[in-house]
Protein backbone atom coordinates (compact mmCIF):
# COMPACT_ATOMS: atom_id res chain seq x y z
CA UNK A 1 0.00 0.00 0.00
CA UNK A 2 1.32 3.46 -0.87
CA UNK A 3 2.70 5.51 2.01
CA UNK A 4 0.71 8.45 0.60
CA UNK A 5 -2.70 6.96 1.42
CA UNK A 6 -4.93 8.87 3.80
CA UNK A 7 -4.07 8.05 7.40
CA UNK A 8 -6.83 6.92 9.77
CA UNK A 9 -6.85 8.61 13.14
CA UNK A 10 -6.23 5.96 15.83
CA UNK A 11 -9.08 6.31 18.32
CA UNK A 12 -11.25 4.17 20.57
CA UNK A 13 -15.00 4.20 20.98
CA UNK A 14 -16.21 5.88 24.17
CA UNK A 15 -16.57 3.39 26.99
CA UNK A 16 -14.18 0.82 25.48
CA UNK A 17 -10.67 0.22 26.79
CA UNK A 18 -7.23 -0.94 25.68
CA UNK A 19 -5.21 -2.82 28.28
CA UNK A 20 -1.45 -2.50 28.61
CA UNK A 21 0.56 -5.64 29.53
CA UNK A 22 0.86 -4.71 33.23
CA UNK A 23 -2.89 -4.19 33.47
CA UNK A 24 -3.58 -7.46 31.68
CA UNK A 25 -1.28 -9.25 34.12
CA UNK A 26 -3.28 -7.83 37.03
CA UNK A 27 -6.58 -8.80 35.40
CA UNK A 28 -5.32 -12.30 34.65
CA UNK A 29 -4.19 -12.68 38.25
CA UNK A 30 -7.60 -11.74 39.60
CA UNK A 31 -9.32 -14.09 37.17
CA UNK A 32 -6.99 -16.92 38.17
CA UNK A 33 -7.80 -16.35 41.85
CA UNK A 34 -11.54 -16.41 41.09
CA UNK A 35 -11.18 -19.60 39.04
CA UNK A 36 -9.24 -21.29 41.84
CA UNK A 37 -11.80 -20.53 44.55
CA UNK A 38 -14.72 -21.44 42.29
CA UNK A 39 -13.10 -24.76 41.39
CA UNK A 40 -12.46 -25.51 45.08
CA UNK A 41 -16.20 -25.02 45.65
CA UNK A 42 -17.20 -27.36 42.82
CA UNK A 43 -18.16 -24.82 40.16
CA UNK A 44 -17.41 -25.81 36.55
CA UNK A 45 -16.47 -23.29 33.88
CA UNK A 46 -18.47 -22.83 30.67
CA UNK A 47 -18.46 -20.37 27.77
CA UNK A 48 -21.27 -18.87 25.69
CA UNK A 49 -21.21 -16.68 22.55
CA UNK A 50 -20.98 -12.90 22.73
CA UNK A 51 -23.77 -12.67 20.15
CA UNK A 52 -27.29 -14.01 20.74
CA UNK A 53 -30.64 -13.72 18.98
CA UNK A 54 -32.14 -10.41 20.12
CA UNK A 55 -35.32 -12.11 21.36
CA UNK A 56 -33.21 -14.20 23.75
CA UNK A 57 -31.88 -11.14 25.54
CA UNK A 58 -34.66 -8.57 25.42
CA UNK A 59 -37.55 -8.21 27.84
CA UNK A 60 -35.88 -9.62 30.95
CA UNK A 61 -34.50 -6.41 32.39
CA UNK A 62 -36.16 -3.02 32.79
CA UNK A 63 -37.14 -0.90 29.79
CA UNK A 64 -34.02 1.13 30.53
CA UNK A 65 -31.73 -1.91 30.39
CA UNK A 66 -33.31 -3.03 27.09
CA UNK A 67 -32.38 0.37 25.65
CA UNK A 68 -28.76 -0.31 26.57
CA UNK A 69 -28.53 -3.56 24.58
CA UNK A 70 -26.36 -3.35 21.45
CA UNK A 71 -28.48 -4.88 18.68
CA UNK A 72 -28.44 -4.97 14.92
CA UNK A 73 -29.37 -7.04 11.88
CA UNK A 74 -26.66 -9.38 10.60
CA UNK A 75 -25.82 -10.25 6.98
CA UNK A 76 -28.50 -12.95 6.98
CA UNK A 77 -31.22 -10.57 8.10
CA UNK A 78 -31.35 -12.01 11.63
CA UNK A 79 -32.01 -9.67 14.56
CA UNK A 80 -29.07 -10.23 16.91
CA UNK A 81 -27.62 -8.54 20.00
CA UNK A 82 -24.47 -8.50 22.13
CA UNK A 83 -25.02 -10.08 25.53
CA UNK A 84 -26.03 -7.60 28.23
CA UNK A 85 -25.01 -9.92 31.06
CA UNK A 86 -23.97 -13.59 31.41
CA UNK A 87 -27.14 -14.78 33.19
CA UNK A 88 -29.70 -14.74 30.37
CA UNK A 89 -27.33 -16.48 27.91
CA UNK A 90 -26.72 -19.03 30.67
CA UNK A 91 -30.47 -19.68 30.91
CA UNK A 92 -30.52 -20.31 27.16
CA UNK A 93 -27.45 -22.57 27.50
CA UNK A 94 -29.19 -24.62 30.22
CA UNK A 95 -32.35 -24.97 28.14
CA UNK A 96 -30.38 -26.20 25.14
CA UNK A 97 -28.21 -28.58 27.14
CA UNK A 98 -30.61 -29.80 29.84
CA UNK A 99 -30.33 -33.36 28.56
CA UNK A 100 -26.60 -33.59 29.31
CA UNK A 101 -26.16 -31.36 32.36
CA UNK A 102 -26.19 -32.88 35.84
CA UNK A 103 -28.50 -30.89 38.13
CA UNK A 104 -27.98 -29.06 40.36
CA UNK A 105 -25.38 -27.60 37.99
CA UNK A 106 -22.77 -25.22 39.42
CA UNK A 107 -21.48 -22.84 36.78
CA UNK A 108 -18.52 -20.48 36.54
CA UNK A 109 -18.19 -18.12 33.61
CA UNK A 110 -15.81 -15.23 33.01
CA UNK A 111 -16.42 -13.07 29.96
CA UNK A 112 -17.08 -9.62 28.52
CA UNK A 113 -20.54 -8.08 28.27
CA UNK A 114 -21.72 -4.91 26.53
CA UNK A 115 -24.07 -2.12 27.61
CA UNK A 116 -24.69 1.14 25.79
CA UNK A 117 -24.94 3.22 28.96
CA UNK A 118 -23.40 6.45 30.17
CA UNK A 119 -19.80 5.88 31.18
CA UNK A 120 -18.37 6.86 34.55
CA UNK A 121 -15.58 5.83 36.92
CA UNK A 122 -15.43 2.02 36.85
CA UNK A 123 -18.45 1.73 34.53
CA UNK A 124 -17.73 1.03 30.87
CA UNK A 125 -19.64 -0.10 27.79
CA UNK A 126 -17.53 -3.25 27.48
CA UNK A 127 -16.54 -4.90 30.73
CA UNK A 128 -15.72 -8.27 32.26
CA UNK A 129 -18.05 -10.18 34.55
CA UNK A 130 -17.15 -13.22 36.63
CA UNK A 131 -20.31 -15.22 37.36
CA UNK A 132 -21.12 -18.08 39.73
CA UNK A 133 -24.50 -19.81 39.48
CA UNK A 134 -26.34 -22.88 40.74
CA UNK A 135 -29.23 -24.02 38.55
CA UNK A 136 -31.80 -26.75 39.17
CA UNK A 137 -32.60 -26.32 42.87
CA UNK A 138 -34.47 -23.81 45.04
CA UNK A 139 -32.92 -23.95 48.50
CA UNK A 140 -31.27 -21.74 51.08
CA UNK A 141 -28.20 -24.00 50.79
CA UNK A 142 -27.78 -23.05 47.13
CA UNK A 143 -28.20 -19.36 47.97
CA UNK A 144 -25.52 -19.63 50.65
CA UNK A 145 -23.16 -21.64 48.43
CA UNK A 146 -23.06 -18.86 45.84
CA UNK A 147 -22.92 -16.04 48.37
CA UNK A 148 -20.23 -17.68 50.51
CA UNK A 149 -17.99 -18.52 47.56
CA UNK A 150 -18.15 -14.94 46.28
CA UNK A 151 -17.56 -13.64 49.81
CA UNK A 152 -14.45 -15.81 50.19
CA UNK A 153 -13.18 -14.74 46.76
CA UNK A 154 -13.45 -11.07 47.76
CA UNK A 155 -11.73 -11.77 51.10
CA UNK A 156 -8.75 -13.02 49.09
CA UNK A 157 -8.16 -9.54 47.68
CA UNK A 158 -6.85 -6.54 49.62
CA UNK A 159 -10.05 -4.49 49.42
CA UNK A 160 -9.65 -2.58 52.67
CA UNK A 161 -13.04 -3.81 53.87
CA UNK A 162 -16.30 -4.50 52.02
CA UNK A 163 -19.96 -4.99 52.89
CA UNK A 164 -22.25 -7.58 51.31
CA UNK A 165 -25.84 -6.38 51.70
CA UNK A 166 -28.62 -8.93 51.30
CA UNK A 167 -32.19 -8.20 50.33
CA UNK A 168 -35.14 -10.30 49.19
CA UNK A 169 -37.63 -9.62 46.41
CA UNK A 170 -40.32 -11.91 47.88
CA UNK A 171 -40.10 -10.12 51.21
CA UNK A 172 -40.18 -6.73 49.52
CA UNK A 173 -43.30 -7.72 47.59
CA UNK A 174 -44.95 -8.85 50.83
CA UNK A 175 -44.04 -5.56 52.49
CA UNK A 176 -45.41 -3.58 49.54
CA UNK A 177 -48.71 -5.47 49.56
CA UNK A 178 -49.03 -4.83 53.31
CA UNK A 179 -48.19 -1.14 52.94
CA UNK A 180 -50.22 -0.51 49.78
CA UNK A 181 -53.22 -2.92 49.60
CA UNK A 182 -54.36 -3.35 46.00
CA UNK A 183 -51.00 -2.43 44.46
CA UNK A 184 -50.65 -3.82 40.92
CA UNK A 185 -47.61 -5.11 39.00
CA UNK A 186 -46.74 -1.72 37.54
CA UNK A 187 -47.00 -0.13 40.97
CA UNK A 188 -44.78 -2.78 42.51
CA UNK A 189 -42.15 -2.24 39.83
CA UNK A 190 -42.23 1.50 40.43
CA UNK A 191 -41.93 0.93 44.19
CA UNK A 192 -38.93 -1.38 43.78
CA UNK A 193 -37.20 1.19 41.58
CA UNK A 194 -37.89 3.89 44.17
CA UNK A 195 -36.64 1.79 47.10
CA UNK A 196 -33.45 1.01 45.20
CA UNK A 197 -32.67 4.74 45.28
CA UNK A 198 -32.57 5.19 49.07
CA UNK A 199 -28.77 5.36 49.16
CA UNK A 200 -28.68 7.93 46.38
CA UNK A 201 -31.53 10.32 47.25
CA UNK A 202 -32.48 9.51 50.86
CA UNK A 203 -35.61 8.26 52.58
CA UNK A 204 -37.63 11.49 52.36
CA UNK A 205 -37.26 11.71 48.59
CA UNK A 206 -38.09 7.99 48.21
CA UNK A 207 -41.24 8.47 50.32
CA UNK A 208 -42.37 11.19 47.90
CA UNK A 209 -41.83 8.82 44.96
CA UNK A 210 -43.71 5.99 46.67
CA UNK A 211 -46.64 8.30 47.49
CA UNK A 212 -47.25 8.79 43.75
CA UNK A 213 -47.99 5.08 43.23
CA UNK A 214 -51.56 3.88 42.88
CA UNK A 215 -52.96 2.75 46.28
CA UNK A 216 -50.18 4.55 48.16
CA UNK A 217 -50.25 7.58 50.42
CA UNK A 218 -47.44 9.58 51.96
CA UNK A 219 -48.29 8.15 55.39
CA UNK A 220 -48.26 4.53 54.16
CA UNK A 221 -45.01 5.21 52.28
CA UNK A 222 -43.36 6.58 55.43
CA UNK A 223 -44.66 3.61 57.45
CA UNK A 224 -43.05 1.22 54.94
CA UNK A 225 -39.75 3.10 55.07
CA UNK A 226 -39.71 2.99 58.89
CA UNK A 227 -39.93 -0.82 58.60
CA UNK A 228 -37.36 -1.12 55.82
CA UNK A 229 -34.87 1.23 57.48
CA UNK A 230 -35.20 -0.11 61.05
CA UNK A 231 -31.76 -1.34 62.17
CA UNK A 232 -30.64 -4.02 64.61
CA UNK A 233 -27.45 -3.95 66.69
CA UNK A 234 -25.33 -5.12 63.73
CA UNK A 235 -26.51 -2.27 61.51
CA UNK A 236 -28.71 -4.48 59.31
CA UNK A 237 -32.47 -4.36 58.82
CA UNK A 238 -34.20 -5.43 62.04
CA UNK A 239 -35.86 -8.83 61.38
CA UNK A 240 -38.05 -8.43 64.50
CA UNK A 241 -39.61 -5.29 62.97
CA UNK A 242 -40.13 -7.14 59.68
CA UNK A 243 -41.76 -10.07 61.47
CA UNK A 244 -44.16 -7.75 63.29
CA UNK A 245 -45.00 -5.82 60.09
CA UNK A 246 -45.71 -9.08 58.19
CA UNK A 247 -47.87 -10.60 60.92
CA UNK A 248 -50.52 -12.82 59.30
CA UNK A 249 -48.69 -13.14 55.96
CA UNK A 250 -47.62 -16.79 55.99
CA UNK A 251 -45.65 -16.75 52.73
CA UNK A 252 -43.85 -13.57 53.74
CA UNK A 253 -42.98 -14.98 57.16
CA UNK A 254 -41.72 -18.22 55.57
CA UNK A 255 -39.40 -16.23 53.31
CA UNK A 256 -38.25 -14.20 56.31
CA UNK A 257 -37.32 -17.45 58.08
CA UNK A 258 -35.33 -18.51 55.02
CA UNK A 259 -33.49 -15.19 55.09
CA UNK A 260 -32.70 -15.67 58.78
CA UNK A 261 -31.13 -19.04 57.91
CA UNK A 262 -29.06 -17.47 55.13
CA UNK A 263 -27.96 -14.63 57.43
CA UNK A 264 -26.95 -17.01 60.20
CA UNK A 265 -24.78 -19.11 57.89
CA UNK A 266 -23.27 -16.08 56.15
CA UNK A 267 -22.48 -14.51 59.53
CA UNK A 268 -20.51 -17.65 60.39
CA UNK A 269 -18.73 -17.44 57.02
CA UNK A 270 -17.88 -13.79 57.67
CA UNK A 271 -16.49 -14.69 61.09
CA UNK A 272 -14.16 -17.29 59.56
CA UNK A 273 -13.09 -15.35 56.47
CA UNK A 274 -11.89 -11.95 57.60
CA UNK A 275 -12.22 -9.04 55.20
CA UNK A 276 -15.85 -8.08 54.93
CA UNK A 277 -19.24 -7.79 56.59
CA UNK A 278 -22.67 -9.25 55.79
CA UNK A 279 -25.83 -7.24 56.49
CA UNK A 280 -29.55 -7.58 55.77
CA UNK A 281 -30.72 -4.50 53.87
CA UNK A 282 -34.32 -4.55 52.69
CA UNK A 283 -33.77 -1.49 50.51
CA UNK A 284 -31.78 -3.67 48.09
CA UNK A 285 -34.12 -4.44 45.20
CA UNK A 286 -31.91 -4.82 42.09
CA UNK A 287 -33.21 -3.47 38.80
CA UNK A 288 -33.54 -6.62 36.69
CA UNK A 289 -37.03 -8.08 36.46
CA UNK A 290 -36.02 -11.73 36.66
CA UNK A 291 -35.09 -11.83 40.37
CA UNK A 292 -37.47 -13.90 42.53
CA UNK A 293 -35.84 -14.25 45.95
CA UNK A 294 -32.63 -13.28 47.69
CA UNK A 295 -30.71 -10.42 46.07
CA UNK A 296 -27.44 -8.82 47.09
CA UNK A 297 -25.01 -6.00 46.41
CA UNK A 298 -21.43 -5.61 47.62
CA UNK A 299 -19.70 -2.27 48.10
CA UNK A 300 -16.21 -1.15 49.13
CA UNK A 301 -16.19 0.41 52.61
CA UNK A 302 -13.51 2.89 51.60
CA UNK A 303 -15.47 4.23 48.62
CA UNK A 304 -19.01 5.19 49.63
CA UNK A 305 -21.05 6.09 46.57
CA UNK A 306 -18.72 4.23 44.20
CA UNK A 307 -21.30 1.53 43.45
CA UNK A 308 -21.46 -2.24 43.63
CA UNK A 309 -18.48 -4.46 42.80
CA UNK A 310 -20.51 -7.68 43.05
CA UNK A 311 -24.24 -8.35 42.86
CA UNK A 312 -26.85 -10.93 41.92
CA UNK A 313 -29.71 -12.97 43.29
CA UNK A 314 -32.20 -15.78 42.81
CA UNK A 315 -34.02 -16.20 39.46
CA UNK A 316 -36.43 -19.13 39.59
CA UNK A 317 -38.33 -18.58 36.34
CA UNK A 318 -35.70 -17.52 33.83
CA UNK A 319 -35.13 -20.89 32.14
CA UNK A 320 -38.90 -21.33 31.75
CA UNK A 321 -38.78 -18.75 28.97
CA UNK A 322 -37.26 -21.53 26.87
CA UNK A 323 -38.59 -24.85 28.23
CA UNK A 324 -41.63 -26.29 29.99
CA UNK A 325 -39.62 -27.31 33.01
CA UNK A 326 -38.91 -25.71 36.35
CA UNK A 327 -35.17 -25.07 36.74
CA UNK A 328 -34.76 -22.51 39.53
CA UNK A 329 -31.44 -20.75 39.80
CA UNK A 330 -29.36 -18.40 41.90
CA UNK A 331 -26.23 -16.53 40.89
CA UNK A 332 -23.81 -13.74 41.59
CA UNK A 333 -21.41 -11.68 39.53
CA UNK A 334 -18.14 -9.95 40.33
CA UNK A 335 -17.61 -6.92 38.09
CA UNK A 336 -13.88 -7.20 37.41
CA UNK A 337 -13.44 -3.77 35.83
CA UNK A 338 -15.46 -2.04 38.56
CA UNK A 339 -13.45 -3.91 41.21
CA UNK A 340 -10.09 -2.94 39.68
CA UNK A 341 -11.18 0.68 39.22
CA UNK A 342 -12.13 0.79 42.89
CA UNK A 343 -8.83 -0.70 44.00
CA UNK A 344 -6.98 1.77 41.79
CA UNK A 345 -8.86 4.66 43.40
CA UNK A 346 -7.97 3.26 46.82
CA UNK A 347 -4.31 3.01 45.78
CA UNK A 348 -4.28 -0.75 46.32
CA UNK A 349 -3.29 -2.05 42.89
CA UNK A 350 0.40 -1.15 42.88
CA UNK A 351 2.97 -1.99 40.23
CA UNK A 352 3.28 -5.47 38.83
CA UNK A 353 6.46 -7.26 39.91
CA UNK A 354 7.82 -9.23 36.98
CA UNK A 355 9.65 -12.48 37.65
CA UNK A 356 10.61 -12.83 34.00
CA UNK A 357 14.30 -13.40 33.24
CA UNK A 358 15.90 -11.68 30.25
CA UNK A 359 18.68 -13.38 28.25
CA UNK A 360 21.00 -10.82 26.65
CA UNK A 361 22.91 -12.22 23.63
CA UNK A 362 26.28 -10.50 23.24
CA UNK A 363 27.58 -12.24 20.09
CA UNK A 364 26.27 -14.09 17.04
CA UNK A 365 27.96 -17.34 18.08
CA UNK A 366 26.00 -17.28 21.38
CA UNK A 367 22.60 -17.41 19.66
CA UNK A 368 22.29 -21.18 19.70
CA UNK A 369 23.39 -21.43 23.34
CA UNK A 370 20.99 -18.64 24.36
CA UNK A 371 18.06 -20.31 22.58
CA UNK A 372 18.94 -23.60 24.27
CA UNK A 373 19.06 -21.90 27.68
CA UNK A 374 15.68 -20.25 27.05
CA UNK A 375 14.20 -23.67 26.29
CA UNK A 376 15.62 -25.14 29.50
CA UNK A 377 14.24 -22.29 31.62
CA UNK A 378 10.78 -22.36 30.04
CA UNK A 379 10.58 -26.14 30.42
CA UNK A 380 11.30 -25.65 34.13
CA UNK A 381 8.51 -23.06 34.43
CA UNK A 382 10.76 -19.99 34.48
CA UNK A 383 9.41 -17.18 32.30
CA UNK A 384 12.09 -15.65 30.11
CA UNK A 385 12.56 -13.38 27.13
CA UNK A 386 15.58 -13.27 24.83
CA UNK A 387 17.43 -10.56 22.93
CA UNK A 388 16.43 -10.47 19.27
CA UNK A 389 19.57 -8.78 17.95
CA UNK A 390 23.02 -9.93 19.21
CA UNK A 391 25.47 -7.23 20.32
CA UNK A 392 25.16 -3.90 22.15
CA UNK A 393 24.51 -5.52 25.53
CA UNK A 394 23.94 -2.10 27.11
CA UNK A 395 20.90 -1.57 24.90
CA UNK A 396 19.61 -5.02 25.84
CA UNK A 397 19.96 -4.14 29.54
CA UNK A 398 17.89 -1.00 28.93
CA UNK A 399 15.29 -3.07 27.11
CA UNK A 400 15.17 -5.60 29.98
CA UNK A 401 14.73 -2.77 32.48
CA UNK A 402 11.81 -1.33 30.51
CA UNK A 403 10.20 -4.77 30.51
CA UNK A 404 10.51 -4.86 34.30
CA UNK A 405 12.89 -7.83 34.33
CA UNK A 406 14.85 -7.95 37.57
CA UNK A 407 17.36 -10.60 36.41
CA UNK A 408 19.40 -10.53 33.18
CA UNK A 409 21.55 -13.44 31.99
CA UNK A 410 24.34 -12.51 29.57
CA UNK A 411 25.92 -14.93 27.10
CA UNK A 412 28.79 -14.18 24.72
CA UNK A 413 31.68 -15.99 23.05
CA UNK A 414 33.65 -16.59 26.25
CA UNK A 415 30.59 -17.86 28.13
CA UNK A 416 29.80 -20.32 25.33
CA UNK A 417 33.38 -21.61 25.35
CA UNK A 418 33.51 -22.00 29.15
CA UNK A 419 29.89 -23.15 29.58
CA UNK A 420 29.23 -20.31 32.01
CA UNK A 421 26.95 -17.28 32.22
CA UNK A 422 26.85 -13.81 33.74
CA UNK A 423 23.92 -12.71 35.94
CA UNK A 424 22.96 -9.13 36.77
CA UNK A 425 20.35 -8.14 39.34
CA UNK A 426 18.79 -4.99 37.87
CA UNK A 427 17.34 -3.98 41.23
CA UNK A 428 20.60 -4.08 43.19
CA UNK A 429 23.01 -3.49 40.29
CA UNK A 430 25.13 -6.45 41.39
CA UNK A 431 26.56 -8.59 38.55
CA UNK A 432 28.15 -12.01 39.01
CA UNK A 433 30.35 -13.26 36.14
CA UNK A 434 31.51 -16.72 35.11
CA UNK A 435 28.82 -18.67 36.95
CA UNK A 436 28.56 -22.38 36.01
CA UNK A 437 25.60 -23.18 33.74
CA UNK A 438 24.85 -26.36 35.69
CA UNK A 439 23.29 -24.54 38.65
CA UNK A 440 21.51 -21.74 36.79
CA UNK A 441 17.97 -22.80 37.76
CA UNK A 442 18.76 -22.82 41.47
CA UNK A 443 20.55 -19.49 41.22
CA UNK A 444 17.67 -17.78 39.38
CA UNK A 445 15.07 -19.11 41.82
CA UNK A 446 17.08 -17.92 44.83
CA UNK A 447 17.53 -14.48 43.27
CA UNK A 448 13.78 -14.18 42.50
CA UNK A 449 12.91 -15.11 46.08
Amino acid sequence: MSSNHKKIEPRRLKGFQDYMPDVMEIRSGFQAAIRLQAKLAGFREIGTPALEFAETLLGQGSDESDKQVYRFEDQGGRKVALRFDLTIPFARFVAENQGVLVFPFKRLQIGDVWRGENTQKGRYREFCQCDLDIIGVDSANADVEVLSCIYRILCGFDLGGFTMRLGNRVLLSALLVKAFPGIDGAGETAALIALDKIDKIGGEAVAQLLAKIHCATLDSAKSLLVCVQAKDSSGGTDTAVLESYLSGNESGLAELQRMKTILAIMSAVAASAIGGKVRLDMSIARGLAYYTGVVYETTLDGLPGFGSISSGGRYNNLVERFVNRSLPGVGGSIGLDRLLAGLDELGKLGAVKSDMVFIAVATEDALESAASLAGVLRAAGVACDIGMTPGKVGNQFKHADRLGCQLVVTLGTSEVQTDTYNLKNMKTGVEARGLPRLGILEQLKSENN
